[in-house]
């Protein structure tokens, strides 16, 4: 079940560098492309990347049923409000 789709502004690309860095440390995830799918961990992820606009999307296309999306969108929220402080 997917989740709905986030939009954030303002990321530079050295915020989307950081970002991809956290993701493969976190997630073991590695994100060379500004857009793709990927999963780890029972979640599945898409995302994309607009150098030019600065946007970034991204959905959380599957999940364990037991996590609500609320959840999920929230940490993802909070981790590139966290990117952005640092990049």
């Amino acid at each position: 079940m997917a989740c709905d789709p986030q939009t954030f502004q303002q990321i530079t690309p050295q915020v989307w560098t950081f970002i991809q860095s956290e993701v493969l440390k976190q997630l073991g995830i590695t994100i060379t492309t500004n857009s793709g799918e990927a999963s780890a961990k029972g979640f599945s992820v898409g995302w994309t990347y607009d150098p030019a606009a600065q946007a970034l999307t991204i959905t959380c296309l599957d999940k364990p049923f037991f996590v609500p999306c609320g959840v999920i969108n929230a940490q993802i929220a909070k981790a590139i409000d966290e990117a952005r402080s640092r990049g």
